[in-house]
């Protein structure tokens, strides 16, 4: 998966927090690439507008015990997918299908 916008991979919420997936190109060529994470709350401010702080609370750790093992899956998924395209891509480069 090449990364060309400025757009998270993937975002896997649990309730108000929330782990934002970041594909990070490989400098070197045919590498694919590597991802990070930022993990981030949600609020709504005073005036009703939704913001977020990557700022948590006590109660979000608990929530993070449960959102950071789907992000790892979420992320071997997105990397089982970049090998994929990887391997599909010296298939067409060899002639193969």
């Amino acid at each position: 998966m090449t990364q060309t916008t400025n757009r998270p991979a993937d975002t896997i919420r649990y309730g108000l927090v929330k782990g934002v997936i970041w594909g990070n190109p490989s400098k070197e060529d045919g590498k694919p690439p590597r991802y990070s994470v930022q993990y981030v709350c949600s609020y709504k401010t005073a005036d009703g507008q939704w913001t977020d702080t990557t700022s948590l609370g006590e109660i979000d750790n608990l929530k993070l015990s449960i959102l950071i093992p789907k992000v790892a899956d979420r992320i071997a998924e997105l990397k089982a997918a970049d090998r994929k395209t990887s391997e599909g891509d010296e298939n067409a480069e060899e002639g193969g299908q």
